[in-house]
């Protein structure tokens, strides 16, 4: 068995859409308006509306954004700040930012749009 698609419910795909574009990802399937795919460095995350998915779960998903996190493997601490400040810049909300971590490496989190958490992690060594 293998973790194949991470699936993220959205309140609004387009501004969803361009998080993830600005992260880096690109759109590879199945754009609607309810759904769409997309796929960076062979990590793929569906947007789903929580209307699409209250007509398969049968009730509105609740949605609080902070029980799962997404983590980014960054090349070097360099890029965690560059990313971080290049998300930040385009006006994404910051959770915490870069720091060198007490287990040795630099981090940094973001929210997407729905106030997710993406941390950007790379070693300091």
């Amino acid at each position: 068995m293998k973790l194949d698609m991470v699936g993220i419910i959205t309140k609004d795909m387009q501004r969803a859409i361009g998080f993830y574009e600005t992260l880096g990802f690109n759109k590879v399937a199945g754009e609607t308006l309810d759904y769409v795919e997309l796929q960076h460095e062979g990590v793929r995350i569906s947007l789903n509306t929580a209307k699409m998915v209250a007509s398969i779960y049968g009730y509105e998903p609740k949605t609080v954004g902070d029980t799962v996190e997404l983590a980014f493997l960054c090349e070097t601490p360099e890029d965690v700040d560059c990313t971080y400040f290049k998300m930040s810049d385009a006006g994404y909300e910051s959770f915490r930012k870069p720091w060198d971590t007490f287990w040795g490496q630099r981090y940094a989190i973001i929210k997407d749009i729905d106030g997710n958490l993406l941390s950007l992690f790379a070693d300091l060594n």
